[in-house]
């Protein structure tokens, strides 16, 4: 389990990383956040990609899907859910069993499935990749209208952005985040999450970089010193960070504010619950300074 939820965090993060700087020129159309429009309301959904699902559920639209992914896991009820196999190879034939007209996917890391998908006669909704927290607000509102909910849609939103305004921003801390050892992968001021946690004062060390999950060299962690290390991939262990070569005088192992309990699904999941994500991170940082 431990090497298949890397596997999954390391292909979004390489695939996004790569991607985001050159968006293939055939990539399917309406691959902005907004509404996908055909002739009428999508009544027998299948979701590809696990936050899409965790939105649906949360506009109360899951009676629409009828399949979702084995990565599809939360609310618990998405269990009772046929599964048409992972996010990037679905079974075909189960697909075409369930009859839906409409599949949702997110691009880039689903590009090629879409075009795939497209060109086997199913009809997609691809959705792109937040990069901020106005990104991810956007696609929950484009979902919500696509599935012809939008009122739903936008109550969603004005709730979420209620609750991250009710988090109070402290002191500005420097965060080295990072989501896979093997290779060393961080974020970058391409993801959501780099604006996320800016709002609640944590100031990701490698904003600079355009990728939104870039490949690093652990050198350079040290040359830009951190204060805190967030660690968001399965089975992280601080103490396996801690002991890293040459990492002794970052000042985030120094003082020992390396942080291996975070809420990842939460946090690497672009959806409802991700406010929840930043209020419990955000709870347990403060409380170490």
């Amino acid at each position: 389990m431990k090497n298949i939820a890397r596997l999954f965090l390391c292909a979004l993060a390489l695939s996004a990383s790569f991607c985001s700087r050159n968006t293939p020129r055939n990539t399917p159309r309406n691959t902005r956040n907004t509404p996908y429009k055909s002739n009428g309301e999508p009544h027998r959904v299948i979701s590809l990609v696990p936050s899409l699902t965790e939105i649906t559920y949360a506009l109360g639209a899951e009676d629409r899907l009828v399949g979702v992914t084995t990565y599809c896991d939360y609310p618990p009820e998405v269990k009772e859910k046929k599964k048409v196999g992972d996010f990037l190879s679905p079974d075909p034939e189960r697909l075409r069993l369930l009859k839906p007209d409409l599949i949702l996917l997110a691009t880039p890391t689903q590009a090629q499935l879409a075009r795939d998908l497209k060109a086997a006669g199913f009809r997609v909704a691809v959705f792109t990749d937040p990069r901020n927290l106005e990104g991810v607000f956007a696609q929950i509102q484009a979902l919500a209208d696509t599935l012809g909910v939008s009122d739903r849609g936008e109550e969603l939103v004005d709730s979420l952005k209620s609750e991250l305004k009710g988090i109070e921003k402290d002191k500005e801390l420097s965060i080295y985040i990072e989501i896979s050892e093997e290779p060393l992968i961080s974020v970058g001021g391409g993801s959501y999450l780099t604006d996320a946690f800016e709002h609640i004062g944590l100031v990701n060390v490698f904003s600079d970089l355009s990728q939104g999950y870039p490949v690093i060299d652990p050198e350079e962690v040290v040359v830009r010193s951190p204060e805190i290390i967030l660690l968001l991939y399965p089975n992280a262990d601080r103490r396996n960070v801690q002991k890293r070569i040459g990492w002794s005088g970052i000042p985030a192992i120094s003082r020992s504010v390396v942080f291996d309990s975070l809420p990842v699904d939460e946090l690497m999941r672009p959806g409802p619950r991700l406010i929840r994500g930043l209020q419990i991170t955000d709870s347990i940082v403060r409380h170490a300074f």
